[in-house]
């Protein structure tokens, strides 16, 4: 093999290694905003957004220098620049997470600006990347097509192979910082295969530099961080009044899923946790409980021991949860339980079984999946719905405005084909705070709970539900403190 062909399969290689780079970046940066400003379809596209900006003007500003210089050297000279921006993600975005948190209170311009501090620079210089290989790449005008389109080939192929490794592997061993980390030293590496006997002492010190950044310890948002593939979450420990001692499981900053108290894990330590757990002993009929959202599994539990006749099924989209709920949240996997791992709607799609109760807590972090709020939807629990059932629900809205809007949403599915409905809210004094809502077809009665009469019933579906809009503009009527 001649020099020249060993030139040509190292320009294919950053081809191919800086779209893995370029995907897994991508969703590892998604992951690291969860914590401080969320991760629903409002962050996801200010961060697919402004990658994608930020690639367009690195194609356009590579084009340029390469037809000025178009040297193989200036390749290294890239690579290493895509790590040091990475690395610079990895260091400061604690600090910028923050500071973003409390800039602004709108979640899409928390999303935009976090994007543009934290991911910019990266997709800029990978974008520089493309021009320079094609240029490079390129040996006469008959083969110019065959050859620009090998590197969009193989680029296109390290994006597919980055996605399904950090989706299926890398989150669920190594976490997002640590991926971070990992790409820092795969473009360092990647940046020595060209030229390397070129300005090598520079390259060198930049190098070892760019390692010692990333090496150096980062504080963490709060709590115990833990990554799966699904999503990353936040174990975090408080101080309560009753007990002394919270643990909760977080996976955003707006609200915490599970909990329990270390001292007294047995007891619910939530409003609605214990609003559902009243309103399943006033229930006469429970043989079969369906709970759609399972979090730390704290409430099925509850409900094991409390029933042991009963038959409880457990929707929860993540697997690893089951983990870290045994091992931080005191899960013991009670007998009368099963677990299914599988979104609630395709659980709700698919299954044939009816129910005496439907417990319904899918929130993640403070956001409902607009899947959840269609007709579809509500025609299939329904269905999964004995005669003389009842659906219970926990859902965030208000009495007013626009959370009266969103609750409108939220609630007409169930009232479709269940018109008699009653409802408790935590905190009547906010725009907006935990409801638990009951629907059935027959009359129930439940202490400390009122017929909730809503004039309007707009009912969306799968083709249309704009839950991101609704609740936001709900949270948006929340007067700041």
């Amino acid at each position: 093999m001649n020099k020249k062909r060993i030139q040509l399969g190292r320009l294919e290689l950053v081809a191919f290694i800086s779209g893995f780079v370029l995907m897994v970046f991508e969703l590892a940066g998604a992951r690291i905003l969860a914590p401080s400003i969320g991760s629903s379809t409002y962050v996801w596209t200010s961060v697919i957004g402004v990658i994608i900006a930020a690639l367009s003007l690195g194609y356009w500003a590579g084009g340029k220098v390469a037809d000025r210089r178009g040297h193989s050297v200036d390749i290294a000279r890239l690579c290493l620049a895509v790590a040091l921006t990475i690395a610079y993600a990895l260091v400061t975005y604690f600090g910028t997470l923050q500071w973003v948190a409390a800039g602004f209170d709108d979640p899409r311009l928390q999303g935009v600006v976090a994007s543009l501090l934290l991911f910019a620079p990266t997709s800029f210089v990978l974008g520089m990347l493309s021009p320079y290989l094609a240029k490079l790449n390129v040996r006469s005008l008959e083969t110019s097509g065959s050859a620009v389109a090998s590197l969009s080939a193989l680029n296109s192929l390290g994006g597919i192979t980055g996605t399904f490794i950090a989706g299926f592997i890398l989150f669920g061993y190594v976490g997002s910082r640590e991926t971070l980390a990992l790409l820092v030293v795969a473009m360092i590496g990647l940046s020595w295969l060209v030229g390397p006997r070129v300005q090598w002492r520079a390259r060198a010190a930049m190098s070892i530099a760019v390692a010692i950044v990333v090496m150096i310890p980062q504080p963490m948002v709060y709590g115990k961080h833990i990554d799966t593939p699904s999503a990353g979450y936040t174990v975090i420990e408080g101080v309560d009044r009753q007990y002394g001692m919270i643990r909760g499981l977080a996976t955003g900053p707006e609200a915490v899923q599970s909990g329990i108290y270390p001292q007294k894990p047995d007891e619910l330590v939530f409003w609605y946790t214990r609003q559902m757990d009243a309103i399943v002993a006033s229930t006469s009929q429970r043989q079969d409980i369906l709970v759609l959202g399972g979090g730390a599994f704290t409430l099925p539990q509850h409900l094991a021991k409390k029933y042991p006749a009963s038959a409880i099924d457990v929707v929860e989209i993540d697997a690893k949860l089951a983990d870290i709920a045994r091992q931080h949240f005191n899960y013991q996997d009670p007998p009368n339980v099963q677990l299914f791992f599988e979104d609630a709607r395709t659980y709700v799609n698919r299954a044939h079984k009816q129910y005496d109760i439907i417990l319904i807590d899918v929130y993640g972090d403070a956001h409902v999946p607009f899947s959840m709020i269609t007709r579809q939807y509500g025609n299939r629990i329904a269905a999964l719905l004995k005669p003389s059932g009842v659906v219970a629900a926990n859902m965030i809205a208000g009495m007013q405005g626009e959370c009266l809007v969103l609750l409108n949403a939220l609630d007409a599915p169930y009232r479709m084909h269940l018109p008699f409905v009653q409802y408790t809210q935590q905190d009547t004094s906010r725009a907006y705070s935990n409801m638990i809502t009951t629907y059935s077809r027959t009359p129930h009665t439940y202490e400390a709970m009122r017929p909730l009469n809503l004039k309007s019933l707009v009912v969306y579906s799968d083709n249309r539900a704009p839950a991101e809009l609704l609740q936001h503009d709900c949270r948006r009527s929340q007067p700041s403190n």
